[in-house]
């Protein structure tokens, strides 16, 4: 596994890797689980009005705050996602 960042969220540490998948861009383990996330042919625009659009589609699908689920990954790693706007800082 490739690995290419490392985040913390509520004081627990979890890797980010390159994923296995040919569909998905990332992988996380959690709880030994992989989550692949992150479609590879959508480029990520966090901070902008093309973000805001993603966090709210994505902010109704659920599993917001699941650390096991790939929509929170892909709003807290790929989007920033704070709710239903875009920002452009890293907020995990």
């Amino acid at each position: 596994m490739n690995k290419i960042d490392s985040v913390v969220y509520k004081g627990k540490k979890y890797d980010i890797f390159k994923s296995s998948r040919k569909n998905k861009q990332l992988m996380v383990k959690v709880d030994g689980e992989k989550v692949h996330f992150g479609d590879p042919s959508m480029p990520e625009y966090p901070g902008t009005k093309r973000g805001d659009a993603y966090c709210a589609r994505s902010f109704g699908i659920g599993n917001i705050n699941n650390p096991k689920s790939a929509n929170f990954w892909s709003r807290k790693y790929l989007w920033n996602c704070k709710k239903k706007k875009s920002l452009n800082k890293k907020i995990i």
